[in-house]
C-alpha cells in the first residue's frame, strides 16, 4: 500500500513534465525558488498560481477551528498543485508550505485558463490528473501507528532520493517535521528500514541503499 498523501510522479504522470513545461511557449512560467518553511497561499485567500514541483516537497493541509492541521497531501517532484488556478477569484481551500527547500515553476491562472480554452485534450487530461489525486485520500493519513510511520517515512526517503539523490541530507528532527511525527517515529522507523536493507547501516547521512526494494516495500499491500 502507498500512503496516498505521498504525491509523486511514478503514481500520478502529469500532464506536462517539467522539461515539456520549460521548452513550450504558450504558458509563461516563473521559476520559483522557496526555502523550507515557506508558505505559498493560504487558506480563504485569492491566489492565481498553480504550481509545478522541479525539485524539494510541498506540503498542502486543512487547519481545524480549533487550529489542528492535517495533512492533505505532499507534493514532490513533476507533480502539480494549485488547483483552484483553474477558476478565476475562487478561494484556496487548504494552506501549502515549503516542507524542504523547493524549485517550482509558477502559471498564473490566466495564462493556464487561456492555454486550456486553445487546448480542450490538455484541460480534459488535467482534470483527471486532479481527480486520481484526490481520489487517493483516504482516512488512513490522519493515523500515526507505527507501521503507518514507517511508510510515511519511507515515502518520503524515496521521493527525495529519487529527485535529490540517494544520500538525504536531512536530520531526524527534519524528517519527523516534514511527515508530522515524533524523532522517535523516525528514529525506530529508519531502524526497521535498516534491517529491510532498504536504507544503508551508516547513521549520517542517511543514505537509500536499495531504491528499488523501497519502491516495491511501498507497493505492497
Amino acid at each position: 500500500m502507498v500512503l496516498p498523501q505521498f504525491i509523486d510522479a511514478d503514481r500520478f504522470s502529469a500532464v506536462f513534465t517539467t522539461e515539456e513545461l520549460l521548452a513550450q511557449a504558450e504558458i509563461p512560467i516563473v521559476v520559483k525558488k522557496v526555502e523550507k518553511g515557506e508558505c505559498l497561499f493560504l487558506a480563504e485567500e485569492r491566489h492565481r498560481f498553480t504550481y509545478h514541483v522541479v525539485s524539494g516537497v510541498v506540503r498542502l493541509y486543512l487547519t481545524s477551528r480549533e487550529g489542528v492541521e492535517k495533512t492533505l497531501f505532499y507534493h514532490t517532484a513533476d507533480t502539480q498543485f494549485g488547483f483552484q488556478g483553474f477558476k478565476r477569484n475562487r478561494l484556496t481551500r487548504s494552506t501549502a508550505v515549503a516542507a524542504t527547500d523547493c524549485e517550482l515553476l509558477a502559471m498564473d491562472s490566466d495564462d493556464l485558463l487561456l492555454f486550456c480554452n486553445r487546448h480542450t485534450d490538455y484541460y480534459l487530461a488535467y482534470i483527471e490528473y486532479l481527480f486520481q489525486i484526490m481520489n487517493s485520500q483516504t482516512e488512513e493519513i490522519a493515523n500515526l501507528s507505527f507501521e503507518n510511520g514507517v511508510r510515511r517515512l519511507a515515502g518520503l526517503l524515496y521521493s527525495l532520493a529519487v529527485s535529490d539523490g540517494c544520500a538525504i541530507l536531512y536530520t531526524i528532527d527534519e524528517l519527523a517535521s516534514i511527515i508530522g511525527t515524533h524523532r522517535n517515529t523516525v528514529t525506530n522507523s529508519l531502524s526497521h528500514l535498516r534491517s529491510k536493507g532498504y536504507v544503508a547501516k551508516q547513521l549520517r547521512p542517511i543514505v537509500v541503499e536499495d531504491l528499488a526494494g523501497l519502491r516495491r516495500y511501498l507497493d505492497e499491500e
